[in-house]
């Protein structure tokens, strides 16, 4: 069994290396990546979980938080520690958002609500294979994301897991006052799917949904807090595009994680 200790260590290391790369360039949404660390963490180190890297795929939907899957991508040897210092930068590999030209990643996103079709089609054409794609709370406002999971509940897509990322902020605020999502796993189940839900930070919770084998179509819900691990920016909407720079605060913010 893999230790809720041993996670903990890489779920830090991971947000360490993801301050580092997103504060040295300033570029892209740091924010978003950080509340998707943990459930990252235990997809890809937790034996317990239904998900292989070697074999699945994870599509990014809210794609401006995909950078924080570079850090275990490098960790995991599919490409040089070395290129998280060159992000967005000419002479690097790792773009503003994971793309299919990076070792690991599969999509280019950044129009909300394409990838979760991208992720059905993979599905639909290799049922023995495992996908997973990553939704913003946000993403679900694109009519596309409901009908794609139309798709994915006629066609009987088990082998397809939709996590959702509930950290309750879109770019402009909280999402439950800018247009309603609750009740959310209500729809979901309306369209069709079995419904979990998660603490997305909490390793044991993670792991009891993440270990779950699916028999009909399925959509997790993980609670998390928009930047998290960084005490001073942790739930608060402003910091969804603003990456702090100055090297005061860079040091606070990897102190947070100590």
């Amino acid at each position: 069994m893999t230790s809720n200790e041993f996670l903990s260590g890489k779920a830090k290391n991971t947000r360490k290396e993801i301050i580092r790369f997103k504060t040295n360039t300033g570029a892209g949404h740091l924010a978003s990546s950080l509340s998707l660390v943990d459930a990252l963490v235990s997809l890809y180190y937790d034996e317990e979980t239904f998900f292989n890297h070697k074999i699945g795929k994870i599509v990014f939907g809210k794609a401006h938080g995909g950078p924080a899957v570079y850090p275990i991508l490098a960790d995991l040897n599919y490409f040089p520690l070395l290129e998280l210092e060159k992000y967005c930068k000419p002479d690097g590999i790792l773009r503003l958002h994971p793309d299919q030209t990076i070792p690991g990643c599969e999509f280019v996103g950044g129009s909300l609500g394409n990838a979760i079709g991208y992720a059905a089609g993979l599905a639909w054409a290799d049922r023995e294979k495992t996908i997973v794609t990553v939704l913003g709370d946000a993403e679900l406002y694109e009519g596309s994301v409901w009908e794609s999971l139309m798709f994915i509940a006629h066609n009987k897509l088990n082998n397809l897991i939709s996590v959702v990322d509930r950290n309750g902020l879109g770019i402009l605020g909280e999402t439950e006052v800018l247009l309603k999502l609750e009740p959310l796993s209500e729809k979901f189940t309306s369209f069709g799917f079995e419904v979990l839900i998660a603490d997305g930070h909490n390793f044991d919770s993670l792991r009891k949904v993440f270990q779950t084998i699916p028999t009909k179509p399925t959509v997790i819900i993980l609670n998390t807090i928009k930047s998290k691990g960084v005490q001073f920016m942790e739930g608060k909407a402003e910091y969804h595009t603003i990456i702090p720079r100055d090297k005061d605060v860079v040091k606070k913010m990897l102190e947070d994680l100590n």
